[in-house]
């Protein structure tokens, strides 16, 4: 029995020996560095994620004169996660599309807050009531200045690619120049 305690002294104390040394800081070990996180970033905002935060995001479309297209979904909504599948999860790694918009999710259904234009938090359900989202999948492209340009709801899928192609053509040039007759979008609904 002693031979027993004292071995198991002998484990506790080389513990308590590694333990101490491993907080000590002469023996620490040095801070990993960080690793990219492989987000891509247009300027000081992700170039996809989930709107968090409308006042830095529009300061960035301004400062870089691109536009922000919306994803409105759902977790209910299969034909979403098709549309995802097949069409932003692939934008999200293209370097064609890195710098010439800011992808933004919302999920209507989840509990998530944002920061408004102004300033307040706010659920989700309340942006998409604040720019007419009726149904999902929804995709939204807004101006520097926060105008509508254009939107998608409702196609079929086989021809998503084009009008997604299309409209992200659009909402660059609308951008960089946003007098345009064809920059309007105001007949499909408010901006912010």
């Amino acid at each position: 029995m002693n031979r027993f305690f004292s071995y198991a002294n002998r484990q506790l104390s080389g513990v308590l020996m590694l333990a101490w040394l491993s907080f000590t800081p002469a023996f620490a070990s040095p801070a990993p560095e960080p690793q990219p996180s492989g987000v891509a970033m247009i300027g000081n905002v992700a170039f996809v994620d989930h709107l968090l935060n409308l006042p830095a995001d529009f300061a960035v479309m301004r400062e870089q004169h691109i536009p922000m297209m919306i994803f409105f979904h759902a977790s209910y909504c299969g034909y979403c996660n098709q549309v995802d599948d097949r069409f932003l999860i692939p934008m999200r790694k293209d370097p064609e599309f890195q710098n010439r918009l800011l992808i933004r999710r919302v999920k209507i259904d989840a509990d998530t807050k944002y920061i408004g234009l102004d300033g307040k938090t706010h659920d989700y359900p309340f942006l998409a009531n604040q720019l007419g989202v009726r149904g999902v999948p929804y995709i939204l492209f807004l101006a520097p200045d926060g105008s509508r340009i254009t939107s998608i709801q409702g196609t079929a899928f086989d021809y998503y690619g084009y009008y997604l192609s299309k409209d992200i053509d659009l909402a660059t040039d609308c951008a960089k120049k946003p007098a345009q007759p064809k920059c309007d979008g105001r007949k499909d609904g408010a901006g912010l």
